[in-house]
């Protein structure tokens, strides 16, 4: 075997010196790297403080035997592929050993050849775990990735991302911290662990932002309990740390935040396998983030844009003043009492304040007309769902509520414009918005007439029922008719 090259890490516990020594210059002569313990006590400790690829212990041991060992090991986080070695082999021993997890046994006295052949076999066993154990968890981060990555809620992005990294890194506290330009420090935005102690320790002892610099231009980094001292000045104060991993969020090449797992188990350490596969979760997570921040940005861009519309109307004619604010007031406590979803009520807000846009399109003088319009009049005014349309259609992100506008005029009965289709072919927030454009109307001082007192224009809303209007909407509009607030924004 070359300089340098080891086949893997046994540790070898046996009560006898002599057995350890033999089995030592064995395996160490074939390329193992061989640690030894003399009483399973004592192969405990070694494990949780340098845990090895394979153990071989003798069953039969002062103060902890082989039996007991291996029950404590089952308790672990680590997986271990476990040999048994006894004297006194019986086929119920040996059966109890496998029932306890034991990969094989092996009979004293042994041939050197049969060790080897059994460490062999155990040792490309455990690979083959380590391998498969890799490949379901990487597949299952895959899954959990992809989960992240469609939702556009950063707040629900991150609370997911802390409980896959709890979870998949098999942690005792996980740490999130993403960079604010207008803070000065970094300070956590997510604790999670059952430990309010250490919880309290990971808000106020350790450095962030040094965190993010010290990461900058890495993948991430794994500090082991000895290791941690020499960043003191970065972690201080906080004792019980037995693997610590720094995972950075990066965006477009800048770190953006950081994620902290910790272990605080004794024996149980994060890995460079680990932090590979939770590095890539990490970095999908960091591109979901940064596609929700924009789609936040967009948000509000078309909100701002929608608010815009509404003003413009507003300003050219001056009896609609409002009006569009109180329609969609209306309109989504008429939803809320049908228990729509968020998503209907969402485009409802926005429907509720462009349903009018398309009287941009109708001339000022027919909008704000004393007295009754003549029939062409009446006509021209009746294009405004037409221009609504044809004004918001083209741009995709208003696309949704392009019908909805062209629809909101039509009749339950058939008699409405600009289709003239009737019942359930309407959408169902057209329907809405028909109720409560209506009311507000009637109750609302217009050019060629004077408001309706709020009793009449319940009782017309009524009496339109099944025929101007969805009944079932009538019915929910009854129910919250009586909740309307016109001091917030009053007919004029």
């Amino acid at each position: 075997m070359s300089a340098g090259e080891q086949k893997g890490i046994v540790l070898v516990v046996d009560d006898e010196a002599i057995v350890r020594d033999i089995i030592s210059d064995v395996l160490h002569e074939v390329g193992y790297e061989v640690h030894t313990a003399e009483n399973g006590m004592v192969a405990l400790e070694k494990i949780k403080d340098d845990p090895p690829d394979l153990i071989i212990t003798d069953m039969k041991m002062p103060k902890m035997g082989g039996m007991e060992l291996l029950s404590e090991i089952n308790r672990l986080k680590n997986r271990f592929t476990t040999v048994m070695m006894t004297g006194f082999a019986t086929v119920e021993s040996a059966v109890e050993a496998i029932k306890q997890g034991a990969y094989d046994y092996i009979m004293k006295p042994f041939q050197f050849a049969d060790l080897l052949r059994v460490v062999e076999h155990a040792m490309e066993k455990q690979q083959l775990l380590k391998e498969n154990l890799e490949l379901k968890e990487t597949m299952t981060l895959y899954d959990i990735s992809q989960a992240i990555s469609s939702n556009l809620n950063q707040e629900m992005i991150l609370s997911m991302l802390v409980e896959a990294l709890m979870k998949e890194g098999d942690a005792d506290a996980v740490v999130l911290c993403l960079s604010d330009i207008t803070q000065e420090i970094v300070t956590p935005d997510i604790i999670v662990t059952p430990h309010e102690s250490l919880k309290e320790g990971l808000s106020q002892k350790v450095k962030w932002d040094g965190v993010l610099n010290m990461l900058n231009g890495k993948e991430g980094m794994i500090f082991q309990r000895n290791d941690i001292e020499g960043i003191a000045d970065i972690v201080n104060g906080i004792d019980g740390i037995e693997s610590l991993m720094f995972l950075p969020m990066v965006i477009k090449d800048k770190p953006v935040g950081v994620a902290a797992l910790l272990s605080m188990t004794r024996g149980y350490r994060f890995t460079e396998g680990s932090k590979k596969a939770l590095s890539i979760l990490v970095n999908n997570v960091s591109v979901a983030v940064e596609n929700a921040r924009l789609y936040e940005d967009i948000v509000d861009i078309l909100e701002d844009t929608v608010n815009s519309f509404a003003r413009t109307l507003d300003a050219k004619d001056k009896y609609a003043s409002g009006h569009s604010e109180r329609v969609t007031r209306y309109s989504l406590m008429i939803a809320h009492q049908m228990k729509l979803s968020r998503d209907d009520t969402d485009t409802l807000a926005q429907a509720g304040l462009l349903h009018d846009i398309g009287k941009i399109g109708i001339s000022e003088f027919l909008l704000n007309k004393k007295g009754a319009l003549d029939w062409d009049e009446y006509e021209e005014t009746k294009l405004h769902p037409v221009i609504g349309r044809d004004i918001l259609a083209p741009v995709e992100q208003f696309q949704h509520l392009a019908e909805i506008i062209y629809y909101h005029h039509e009749r339950y009965d058939g008699g409405g414009y600009p289709e003239g289709i009737s019942g359930d072919d309407i959408p169902l927030l057209s329907r809405i918005i028909a109720v409560a454009d209506a009311f507000d109307a009637m109750t609302s001082t217009r050019s060629y007439r004077e408001k309706l007192t709020h009793e009449k224009a319940v009782l017309e809303i009524r009496d339109n029922s099944g025929t101007q209007f969805d009944p079932k909407i009538v019915d929910a509009f009854l129910e919250v008719v009586d909740q309307l607030d016109f001091d917030e924004n009053p007919p004029i």
